[in-house]
């Protein structure tokens, strides 16, 4: 299986509609998916290393609050977000695997790209598109795409489950109180509920057709003013019709504040995503293990704005 893009699905935050929606079949997939922020959290430690120094919640009490303010500062993001360019500096890594006793091949790149973030739309009513450019302005993942590597994006809009739009497309959980640097954090599990899901996680494959993913995760919350600093995404059930065992993205957001824009924008400063797929090169019936490690880092937003010269 060749995979040619690995992206978010684009989203109106605003208005909590999706622009596709996942199909019947692929959410009867899930149907029988446990979500790992119901096993004890011994269990979901070792899952989720992150959670090793997680102070544990004693009971849900604090919950609705949480997701009320912080559904209000995700969508007050989406009503402010402007169109942004920033400097994107991408460690791309493929591990091949033929047999568990073979010798891995490991092919590994350093790329820099335009990273651009686009608001279309209005207020009320808005879809974030994400891309990238080279120096020269050409379609930069399709250039990646052709090195051999996977493409990763759309991690802007990873804040989208807190979304008072979308909370009622999943379930939540408040483990608990964990401090990310000098950062008091709300620690809050949720996963996405089969059968009532409109947002999803979409890859792209060689015949261009969209395999939708549902998925899990856990945010860390600033306890001052309910901004989700960090967030950790996993697929809510490997998809083996596909190939597909795991996908984790951990995304950090940073506080950026732009010289035109009033108001601070939390938006992704790094970003680490391991995509392991089996599959097998289409001449033989032999399987063999391909993952895929990409490390992103974002500096440099400004506001994009597109000039125009006038010729006479």
């Amino acid at each position: 299986m060749v995979v040619a893009a690995w992206v978010s699905h684009p989203a109106s935050a605003a208005s909590g509609r999706a622009l596709e929606s996942v199909s019947e079949s692929e959410q009867r997939y899930y149907a029988n998916a446990r979500p790992y922020i119901d096993q004890p959290l011994k269990q979901l430690i070792k899952q989720v290393p992150q959670l090793k120094n997680l102070r544990p919640a004693e009971n849900q009490q604090e919950l609705p609050l949480i997701l009320q303010k912080t559904g209000e500062r995700v969508d007050d993001f989406f009503h402010r977000i402007v169109d942004l360019t920033a400097r994107e500096d991408i460690s791309l890594a493929r591990l091949r695997q033929e047999r568990p006793s073979s010798r891995p091949d490991l092919s590994s790149e350093n790329v820099h790209d335009s990273y651009v973030i686009l608001r279309h739309g209005n207020k009320d009513q808005a879809e974030i598109v994400e891309y990238r450019k080279d120096a020269k302005g050409d379609n930069f993942d399709q250039i990646v795409v052709k090195h051999g590597f996977l493409v990763t994006s759309g991690f802007a809009l990873s804040c989208n489950y807190f979304s008072a739009g979308f909370q009622p497309e999943s379930i939540f959980r408040y483990l608990g109180d964990e401090k990310i640097g000098p950062q008091d954090t709300y620690v809050v599990g949720f996963a996405q509920q089969p059968g009532k899901t409109t947002l999803s996680v979409r890859m792209k494959g060689r015949n261009g057709a969209p395999v939708h993913m549902l998925v899990q995760g856990v945010a860390w919350i600033d306890k001052s003013n309910y901004q989700i600093v960090r967030m950790r995404t996993d697929l809510l059930a490997p998809r083996k019709d596909v190939g597909l065992n795991q996908q984790t993205t951990e995304v950090t957001l940073s506080k950026i504040q732009l010289v035109d824009v009033a108001t601070p924008l939390w938006l992704p400063s790094s970003v680490k995503v391991y995509v392991e797929f089996t599959t097998h090169n289409g001449d033989v019936d032999e399987f063999f293990e391909l993952s895929y490690r990409n490390e992103h880092r974002y500096t440099d937003y400004q506001r994009y704005r597109v000039s125009a010269k006038v010729i006479p």
